[in-house]
């Protein structure tokens, strides 16, 4: 009870991976990719030209990347390509991270009602 209590006074915080996205695109592309970016919680570090592709650097959120290699072939006709490498942790939106408590605690609950 009391490891509940200290838990609940400590007031805990729901964290995520964020990752360092490189994105290599045609440069026709740029303005579909950036508004993609920014609609997944992305935050665009750096835009620059390698090879005659433009290669644009940003933090994204884990959750918001598992779709986006199906998601950056269909913006760019199978052109652009991306690698993303861990960089650190962050809070979870307030928002967000309420409706992920809530899925939990809905899930706890069918569990104790089985």
């Amino acid at each position: 009870m009391a490891l509940k209590q200290g838990v609940l006074e400590c007031k805990p915080a729901l964290m995520e991976p964020i990752m360092t996205v490189e994105i290599r695109i045609p440069e026709i592309y740029m303005g579909d990719v950036n508004r993609d970016l920014n609609g997944r919680r992305g935050r665009v570090l750096g835009m620059d030209t390698k090879d005659g592709m433009q290669v644009i650097t940003a933090s994204v959120p884990q959750a918001e990347l598992f779709s986006y290699a199906t998601e950056l072939r269909s913006i760019t006709g199978g052109r652009g390509t991306f690698t993303a490498t861990l960089d650190r942790y962050e809070d979870v939106p307030q928002h967000i991270a309420d409706k992920v408590i809530e899925l939990h605690r809905k899930a706890l609950e069918a569990a104790h009602k089985e």
